[in-house]
């Protein structure tokens, strides 16, 4: 478990899982995760962005240090995933996910500036990535997330 700096210091933690979810159900499940996430976070002052991929959960998670490792705790107990693993967790200098009490992402073929960077990796194993690898990576879906929310007719 990462170790607290104060529960008052902005925190970021980014973890990878491999999902447990049939595919047929992933959709439903997935907007489940959020709704919950959404409704949690807003009350914990906690953002973030789960990345969902190729059977892998991609997730970080920032706000309040107590807040974040609680959150990851009861993450940890959800049997939707399995073989989480913390990525990076520490203090950090601003949020990147601000935005978002929980943002979900799923990869389809229209992504295709993501895709092919994932593609080129072979086999996306998120469990293998570099805390920074993570963090830049979720803020490139991030950024299209932005983008692809900003063309949306209003």
């Amino acid at each position: 478990m990462p170790v607290l700096s104060g529960s008052r210091t902005l925190y970021r933690l980014i973890y990878s899982s491999r999902q447990q979810i049939p595919p047929a159900d992933l959709e439903h499940e997935v907007g489940a995760i959020i709704r919950a996430s959404i409704r949690n976070n807003r009350d914990v002052a906690i953002t973030g962005l789960l990345l969902v991929y190729e059977g892998y959960f991609l997730q970080a998670l920032e706000g309040p240090a107590e807040a974040v490792v609680t959150t990851y705790r009861r993450i940890l107990d959800d049997t939707r995933h399995e073989g989480a693993k913390v990525l990076i967790a520490g203090p950090a200098a601003t949020r990147e996910f601000a935005d978002w009490n929980m943002c979900a992402r799923r990869m389809t073929p229209g992504d295709d500036a993501i895709l092919d960077t994932l593609n080129a990796r072979k086999l996306f194993q998120p469990e293998t990535f570099s805390g920074p690898a993570a963090l830049r990576l979720l803020k490139v879906v991030r950024a299209i997330q932005d983008r692809t929310q900003t063309a949306l007719p209003g």
